[in-house]
């Protein structure tokens, strides 16, 4: 029997196997190991895209339909509904099982074996506080599992995951803090790291597991809220029946959300709008927004954010040009504005980290290492806050995108009872 390692992101997915008992990622996209977690269905050729390639397809004006952030639905309502692909009503769990699939067979070409056994990633909280979404988000996933041919599935949390990758690199036991914070959750781990263990049983290593529903696709929902929806009219006044009142926000909230995006390019949404504009006082600012959703044009400006705030990482300030939505369109976006937008979620996610660290039972001056993975620890302001819980510890970057796919397979492999040589 073969295995894989399989960490299906909401942003990225990566899947590994272990060829000549060596663990590693398998190419998915342009020759990496990374994947975007989209699928784009092109309705001229009535072709499922993949990743970064159906983002393409979409923003250059192929007729279709885009879905991102696939792996919000696990857990939600949405796992009870049905949606439109190629004029058939298919349930969103056939659109998650298309996805994993892809990356199965992907697999399996380069190991040139059918898959059976994989150990799969999950954040530690699906949801937050609500243990019954929990375990349906986590029994929904191996059911998909199941059905695509893998006879054997277990599941390991994303930053244990990451731990287990980073055993590999080091020489001598050490207590780390685990940092994964991605598309979707912050997740956070303790562990006991010891380069000589090769079980698969670690618990009395394991002092603390947290997480919280916070990640990357909320910060980038806060910067387009605070900066570009106002230029669509969010904010913006219109005549109420005793007095002017503010224009209905639901529909900016649907625009900067992944899955609810696509509900809003039909002639309700276009009507409701209309219905709006006639009332309000900055009529060009609606005239905007009705641009947006008769061009189809949302997942362009949360793909041009998205874009924005990663380069804020790096650069202090950047011009978000919306030129597609009308010329000469665009904002300048401070990495200090965008601090200040996300400082509230910034502080719940320290407020995590704090209860690692209590739960671990364990004086911030033992943690010897800091391990951060995933793409939201790129954020300078957020890396600074949570290095300063842990002062005396060395800060360790791991492959932001890489580190949990290869522990998973890590894990397989002590898992399914392989020679590890890794």
């Amino acid at each position: 029997m073969t295995f894989c390692g399989l960490d299906f992101g909401t942003s990225n997915s990566t899947i590994g196997v272990s060829l000549k008992d060596r663990c590693q990622l398998v190419p998915l996209e342009g020759g990496k190991p990374t994947i975007r977690s989209a699928i784009f269905c092109d309705v001229e050729a009535k072709q499922w895209v993949f990743g970064q390639k159906g983002i393409d397809s979409y923003l250059e004006g192929v007729p279709g339909r885009l879905m991102m952030a696939l792996k919000t639905v696990l857990g939600s309502s949405l796992m009870e509904d049905k949606t439109i692909i190629f004029n058939e009503f298919l349930p969103y769990t056939e659109v998650l099982s298309r996805f994993v699939q892809h990356l199965k067979k992907s697999a399996e070409q380069k190991l040139g074996a059918e898959l059976s056994q994989v150990v799969l990633g999950r954040p530690v909280h699906f949801h937050d506080q609500d243990p019954s979404k929990d375990l349906l988000a986590q029994n929904t996933l191996e059911k998909i599992a199941r059905n695509l041919g893998f006879k054997e599935v277990s599941f390991q949390y994303e930053p244990i995951a990451a731990a287990l990758a980073y055993e590999t690199t080091i020489p001598s036991e050490q207590l780390a803090l685990i940092v994964d914070m991605g598309g979707g959750t912050s997740d956070f781990s303790i562990i006991r790291l010891r380069p000589q263990q090769k079980s698969a049983e670690r618990r009395e290593d394991v002092l603390a597991n947290c997480g919280i529903h916070i990640a990357g696709t909320d910060f980038d929902q806060r910067l387009s809220l605070k900066t570009v929806m106002p230029l669509l009219g969010m904010g913006s006044l219109m005549r109420g029946s005793s007095s002017d009142i503010e224009v209905p926000a639901m529909v900016y909230h649907d625009l900067t959300t992944w899955y609810t995006l696509s509900n809003l390019y039909g002639p309700a949404s276009l009507a409701q709008v209309r219905s709006v504009q006639a009332m309000a006082f900055e009529k060009h600012l609606l005239t905007r927004l009705l641009s947006v959703l008769k061009h189809r044009a949302g997942h362009h400006i949360l793909d041009a954010v998205e874009t924005t705030k990663q380069r804020l990482s790096e650069v202090l300030e950047v011009f978000l040009n919306l030129a597609f939505i009308e010329d000469d369109l665009g904002v300048s976006i401070q990495r200090d504005l965008l601090n200040s937008v996300l400082a509230e979620l910034f502080e719940r996610i320290l407020d995590t980290v704090r209860q690692t660290i209590q739960e671990a039972g364990v004086q911030p001056s033992e943690i010897n290492a800091i391990f951060y993975t995933g793409g939201s620890t790129k954020i300078p302001v957020i890396r600074e806050k949570i290095s300063a819980l842990v002062p005396q510890a060395t800060v360790v970057q791991g492959d932001a995108f890489g580190s949990v796919g290869l522990g998973l397979t890590i894990d397989a492999q002590r898992k399914y009872h392989r020679p590890f040589n890794n």
